[in-house]
């Protein structure tokens, strides 16, 4: 968790909510990768593109991190990585940034941006 000294209070509710962190757990096993040494470093890489949905406190920035979250998706699919036929990860991916979206508008208008 972020320390709460270091972010403004619209930041702070942003990342520390229980629904945010729940969504960036699942969000981080939406992909099954394999365990070998590619396997690992997908895995990583895809941390880091759920941590910046996750992270996101504007709009912008959350559909931004949603196009690398969904290009990365499809090149490992085009690659053979991951299956064509896993809707729930895809399900998944879509209705997390969905309610992130929801909740940035909420508490972007709950504070007046």
């Amino acid at each position: 968790m972020i320390a709460s000294a270091q972010l403004s209070p619209f930041r702070e509710s942003a990342l520390n909510t229980p629904d945010a962190r729940t969504d960036f757990k699942n969000l981080i096993n939406a992909p099954k990768f394999s365990d070998d040494p590619a396997g690992q470093w997908q895995k990583k890489r895809w941390q880091l593109i759920a941590g910046d949905i996750y992270k996101s406190t504007s709009i912008e920035d959350l559909l931004e991190a949603r196009g690398k979250a969904e290009g990365y998706i499809h090149g490992l699919v085009d690659a053979g990585h991951l299956s064509t036929r896993d809707t729930e990860r895809d399900y998944l991916l879509l209705s997390t940034v969905q309610r992130r979206r929801e909740f940035l508008q909420n508490l972007l208008n709950e504070y007046g941006y």
